[in-house]
């Protein structure tokens, strides 16, 4: 009878291969959720979890007493986490400092509403963030108010045949001597 559970060495490879290729395709952390929940179990996912935390608290100079009080895991599971880093660990390390950090002040009803900044900042580079906040102010602004933008947005039509190069690198020699 032949035994289903053991793989070559080549098969095991090509399995981590399509594991890595299929990690590295996800494009953000939505998408990263829904993969390891359908790749793992809530346990797995936990443990996981654990893990990276633990190495992200070693490598902020925690210790063992307060990585156990924070995170609940055990003394061996730290000291696993902690050989792991000192003997390797270049994967916790590019995860921990690639991971996004998380703001306090953005709230969850934000992150979700696909019209706030938060989500406009996100989804378009910053060169578009003054034409953004320009068409919203046109939208609520007076009649008073858009003549006034109007006019400032004249003068800086004045200001670009004003400084051009030569008169930026002339400005700047100036300033630096």
């Amino acid at each position: 009878m032949p035994r289903y559970n053991k793989l070559s060495k080549k098969d095991k490879d090509k399995l981590l291969i399509a594991l890595c290729e299929a990690i590295s395709s996800v494009k953000d952390s939505q998408e990263a959720a829904k993969l390891l929940t359908d790749l793992l179990s809530p346990a797995e996912i936990e443990i996981i979890a654990k893990r990276l935390e633990i190495a992200k608290l070693l490598t902020q100079g925690k210790t063992y007493s307060d990585i156990r009080d924070r995170i609940k895991a055990g003394f061996s599971t730290i000291a696993r986490v902690n050989t792991w880093l000192n003997l390797a660990g270049e994967g916790f390390r590019i995860a921990i400092s690639r991971a996004r950090k998380e703001t306090s002040d953005t709230s969850m009803e934000e992150k979700l509403n696909p019209y706030s900044w938060y989500n406009i900042g996100r989804r378009y580079p910053t060169r578009v963030w003054p034409l953004l906040a320009i068409e919203r102010f046109l939208e609520v602004a007076n009649k008073n108010e858009k003549s006034k933008l109007v006019k400032i947005l004249e003068s800086m039509k004045d200001k670009k045949n004003i400084l051009t190069k030569e008169a930026n690198r002339e400005f700047f020699e100036r300033f630096n001597n």
